[in-house]
């Protein structure tokens, strides 16, 4: 049986299997990977997403010496199965520490919508939480929270894993799991779920979600070595958050909390939720008509971003309670709180 695929997407693909994102070294390999995981995906929660497997281009995927760095795993006790709950995921966060102010802050985002890669945001927040009670008093060393970071995300992951298997839900989206593809693992949790930088004279460029959404700052450290911080808006969004757990959708409250904060802080992000929830309407939407939607919002994106960012804003929608887990015949629909997004009440 032949399968025709797009030449472009062909392209992306090959990019990513010779620079060696993933670890993939033939075109069989990644396609049956990508196929095995969407076959998890849908038959897991019974959901259906806004795409194919997302496929990042390779400029989107930024490689510093720390993310190119595998983290060796430290061991740990891990659940048994059925021991493993989703309370035990309920996120805890110090009520306040070190405060990066605006004024010291010298990272700079790119003030951009996230890639659909960032298909999930609390993992974000659990690291959010993780630099938290590294920075009571201090700031630390860039480079030292994400080598702290990343050996707790894959304890973390035995969790979801020990979860998964117990209640039969998909929990570990973005979290390293897989010791066999330990590199692309970090690379991509620390990429997608966190948030990178480059010099950029006496400023840090910066890019991914705990940068975009203002949550982290960075100030000037000892020869040229960052020092990351949570900011005044970080420590407010952490304790609106404060309990949420892999169990979706969130609750309200915290829902309200986290899109204002990206309304006032995060706009270019927030306007990918915006018109998710325009595009479906209070009628609901096929597949094509959001992509259509998004495609005209976004000019400049190619079909696959479309097609591939599309996909991350309605799991991200979905995690938070505004679009319905599953579809109604093959239509998206929003769920109250979506409704209550459109009146203007959500914010």
């Amino acid at each position: 049986m032949r399968i025709p695929i797009p030449v472009p997407l062909i392209r992306e693909m090959d990019a990513v299997i010779l620079q060696g994102i993933g670890g993939y070294s033939t075109r069989a390999e990644f396609i049956v990977d990508a196929i095995q995981e969407r076959v998890l995906e849908l038959s897991a929660d019974g959901t259906e997403d806004a795409g194919p497997p997302p496929v990042a281009p390779v400029a989107h995927i930024t490689t510093t010496r720390v993310a190119e760095r595998a983290v060796p795993v430290v061991a740990g006790p891990t659940p048994a199965p059925t021991s493993a709950s989703m309370p035990m995921t309920a996120l805890a966060a110090p009520e306040d520490g070190f405060v990066v102010t605006e004024d010291a802050d010298l990272s700079r985002p790119e003030g951009r919508p996230l890639f659909g890669l960032h298909n999930r945001d609390y993992p974000s927040l659990w690291a959010l939480s993780k630099l938290g009670a590294m920075t009571l008093d201090r700031p630390v060393p860039i480079e030292d929270y994400f080598t702290e970071v990343l050996e707790e995300a894959w304890r973390f992951g035995e969790l979801l894993l020990a979860i998964e298997k117990h209640t039969g839900t998909k929990c570990t989206a973005l979290f390293p799991t897989n010791p066999a593809k330990r590199k692309p693992a970090e690379m991509g949790f620390r990429s997608f779920a966190v948030g990178d930088y480059r010099t950029d004279g006496e400023k840090y460029a910066t890019n991914g979600p705990l940068f975009e959404w203002h949550l982290i700052g960075l100030t000037a450290g000892e020869r040229n070595r960052p020092l990351a911080g949570v900011t005044a808006a970080g420590w407010a969004l952490l304790a609106a958050v404060t309990g949420i757990s892999v169990e979706e959708p969130h609750p309200a409250d915290a829902a309200k909390a986290f899109f204002a904060h990206l309304a006032d802080r995060a706009p270019a992000d927030w306007k990918g939720f915006t018109e998710v929830i325009r595009a479906i309407g209070p009628d609901g939407a096929t597949r094509q008509e959001v992509l259509d939607h998004m495609a005209g919002a976004w000019s400049d994106w190619t079909e696959n971003e479309v097609s591939t960012n599309s996909a991350g804003y309605i799991a991200r929608a979905r995690e938070w309670g505004l679009v319905e887990p599953k579809q109604t015949k093959s239509h998206y629909h929003l769920t109250s709180l979506g409704h209550e997004h459109t009146n203007g009440a959500a914010r």
